[in-house]
């Protein structure tokens, strides 16, 4: 490969790193990814070891996630023992994909601790001193529904979201 390829590509693997540490995914996992992805070729774990500079088992492992995520896929060479991965191309499914995983996780987490807290609001109502603060809380946890509820007909919808 020429050097001037070779340094856009490592470039380009660095900064899909970095944002995919930056939204919460290990970077790891975004650089396997990302060389994958610009690869013209499936790639070995060996190969992805070498460019990345990083450990046999930590390739492994990352690239195991991205097979869940259902981004990479392995390849079978003719003539060869080793694993080989090729990206899945469809990179917007994949992203609507992982968000969608992602909110509906946490949605489903924040209704958990919206229901605790009703709970408790409904045991200690009892006296005329939380009734009112009690009220005030009802209302506003409802919009805090009402909101989820929202978020949660966006993601059903399918990730298209106009702004």
């Amino acid at each position: 490969m020429d050097q001037n390829l070779k340094n856009i590509t490592e470039s380009f693997v660095d900064s899909m790193g970095n944002l995919g540490a930056s939204l919460g995914i290990s970077k790891v996992v975004a650089q396997l990814y990302a060389l994958l992805y610009l690869s013209p070729e499936p790639l070995s774990l060996d190969d992805m070891c070498e460019e990345l500079k990083i450990s046999k088992g930590n390739a492994c492992m990352n690239i195991r996630y991205l097979e869940q995520w259902q981004a990479v896929k392995k390849i079978w060479k003719k003539g060869s023992r080793k694993d080989y991965y090729q990206a899945n191309p469809d990179i917007e499914k994949i992203i609507l994909s992982r968000l969608k995983e992602g909110v509906n996780r946490r949605l489903t987490e924040f209704v958990r601790n919206i229901e605790k807290i009703e709970e408790v609001m409904q045991a200690n109502e009892n006296s005329a001193e939380n009734k009112a603060f009690a009220q005030s809380y009802k209302k506003k946890i409802q919009k805090i529904k009402n909101l989820n509820n929202l978020v949660s007909k966006l993601v059903k919808i399918g990730g298209t979201f106009v702004f």
